[in-house]
């Protein structure tokens, strides 16, 4: 299980926890917002539930706010919460940053300071372009305009 994995399964979990406890307010409000933010890490923010619960929660509406919760786990478990896109760009990200380090940790061991400039660049183009596309997914996910060509 990656770290992201294990990320995922904890919050997963936390929700489930907060599902079975007492039931006061802060546990099913904490319960709704952490599947929102475990819908926005897996599925991004334009999955169905998402709307639900923000609207059960700007209502005050507990019923349904737990019953999508508990929706939530339950798609979790059922492994319903994957994004293949999504997990395609954290597997291309990791390895452009996966190569970024290894063009730093070269430009580290070279005396010759042109060698040295060009690893680094490098590694900067490759970190630059993981950070673009994270930033890019970040709006997208978050409904913010951007130009693409800038």
């Amino acid at each position: 299980m990656t770290d992201y994995e294990k990320r995922i399964q904890a919050r997963a979990d936390d929700i489930r926890r907060l599902l079975s406890e007492s039931g006061d307010f802060l546990d099913w409000f904490e319960a709704a917002n952490l599947s929102l933010a475990l819908l926005n890490d897996t599925v991004v923010s334009s999955h169905p539930l998402v709307s639900s619960i923000r609207d059960a929660l700007e209502k005050g509406d507990y019923n349904r706010a737990l019953s999508a919760a508990r929706a939530v786990v339950r798609l979790h478990d059922s492994n319903g919460l994957s994004n293949p896109r999504l997990e395609i760009a954290h597997e291309i990200e990791g390895d452009l940053l996966a190569i970024a380090q290894q063009q730093v940790e070269g430009a580290e061991r070279v005396s010759d300071s042109g060698k040295k400039t060009l690893l680094l660049a490098v590694a900067a183009f490759l970190a630059g372009a993981a950070l673009e596309d994270g930033l890019r997914r970040l709006c997208e996910s978050s409904g913010l305009a951007y130009d693409a060509q800038k």
